[in-house]
């Protein structure tokens, strides 16, 4: 007898959605469809979330921090530095360029020292960038007369609760850098006056940042470092123009680009999505043992039905084939049902986030989700092939049974 090519993807999907099918075999089947979709589903899930927080953090640096940062100690490379800057880095890619310097030291409010770094910075650029929830200046204060030896800051809401601060109020601060003498090191320590506050929504920044108008800054404190900060339009570009500046400024300043300042981030944050990806791929293998057993027990009910086709001429490839297609179907609903539900689940929690992380751990408020087409393609991939593996075994078990031995006893 002849068959035709498409009868054996026809009985399979006879076994698969047969309502005739002992009970127990239906429920083995769909516990193994179930488990699949549940492993699936949280493979998803975890990987858009790790995704999703991997962006909000590259998001949170990109535009809290600058994309290259030029470090001298001689005021007088400014203009050189500054000109070659604009010479090696396009027009159109270059966003912004200014001089800026930062003194680590303590700030001293109500007998309570908490150290902060003080960072010169342009108040209306830090006005514009995203990474700023909240970025207030009380401009009457900041314009009106400064109290003799106050410098006007900024500070983050952290430091603002924690020390119970409100604007106007004036501050000590002690600077690292200062004079040695006599009788040993003497800190320099000035007046702050806090003329706003801020918001990142980044922990450390909101509690140990303070920033301070370039030109004021300049004036009171002399500082030993200056920096030249360069923010690009693409910031991934920036080790290209970074070695094109090493090249050219050689050994008078230092350079560096925020991907070298975080490269330890980005690689664990790597590393624990491999990691996750490799773990949660285990589970679905151990979910497709479920799958091997509805399959052996799908091919044990259907004995006299595979003794018959080889009866009727169909060869033990057929068997195997027919046998191979009803396993990928099981695989494939779970995989198609995972898919749904992850992707579901991802999509209702980007548009209504309610899950909330600590401040102090995390940048940002709430759980992250990105889901990348790549990332299913990938988990597809690896999800049906695990699954191509374990329908191997139960479908060349059903092509090895005797026709003959089966149909004598019954």
């Amino acid at each position: 007898m002849r068959f035709s090519n498409n009868w054996r993807v026809w009985l399979a999907f006879k076994y698969v959605f047969s309502r005739k099918r002992e009970r127990f075999t239906g429920i083995i089947a769909i516990i193994s469809i179930l488990g699949v979709a549940l492993s699936v589903g949280a493979l998803t899930v975890v990987n858009a979330v790790i995704t999703g927080f991997k962006e909000a953090v590259a998001e949170k640096i990109l535009s809290l921090n600058p994309h290259i940062t030029i470090t001298f100690w001689n005021p007088d490379l400014a203009l050189k530095i500054k000109t070659l800057v604009e010479k090696e880095i396009p027009k159109n890619e270059l966003i912004s360029l200014q001089e800026t310097s930062s003194v680590q030291g303590l700030i001293i409010a109500r007998s309570h020292p908490i150290g902060v770094v003080l960072k010169a910075s342009n108040f209306s650029g830090l006005q514009r960038e995203r990474g700023f929830k909240v970025f207030y200046v009380e401009k009457k204060l900041l314009n009106s007369q400064i109290p003799q030896g106050s410098l006007p800051i900024v500070v983050g809401k952290k430091l603002k609760d924690r020390l119970g601060l409100e604007v106007g109020d004036v501050l000590n601060f002690m600077s690292a850098e200062g004079m040695f003498t006599p009788f040993g090191f003497v800190p320099k320590i000035i007046n702050l006056k806090i003329v706003g506050w801020f918001e990142t929504g980044v922990y450390d920044f909101d509690l140990s940042l303070v920033f301070a108008p370039s030109e004021v800054f300049f004036a009171y404190l002399n500082p030993v470092n200056r920096s030249l900060e360069v923010k690009l339009k693409d910031p991934f570009k920036s080790q290209i123009y970074k070695e094109r500046l090493v090249a050219s400024l050689g050994f008078e300043a230092q350079i560096l680009d925020w991907q070298e300042w975080n490269r330890n981030l980005f690689a664990a944050l790597k590393m624990e999505k491999l990691g996750l990806f490799v773990v949660l791929s285990l589970m679905i293998a151990v979910s497709l043992f479920t799958i091997i057993a509805a399959m052996v027990m799908l091919v044990s009910e259907k004995k006299m039905d595979i003794a018959i086709l080889r009866a009727l001429g169909a060869s033990s490839k057929d068997v195997m084939t027919l046998f191979f297609y009803s396993g990928f179907l099981f695989a494939f609903i779970g995989v198609v049902l995972g898919l749904v539900l992850g992707s579901s689940l991802c999509i209702l929690l980007s548009k209504y986030p309610v899950v909330k992380l600590p401040s102090d751990v995390y940048p940002v408020e709430y759980m992250p989700v990105s889901l990348k087409f790549f990332d299913i393609v990938v988990i597809v991939f690896v999800s049906m092939f695990i699954s191509l593996v374990a329908c191997l075994y139960p479908a060349k078990k059903a092509s090895e049974i005797m026709p003959a031995e089966v149909l004598r006893h019954g």
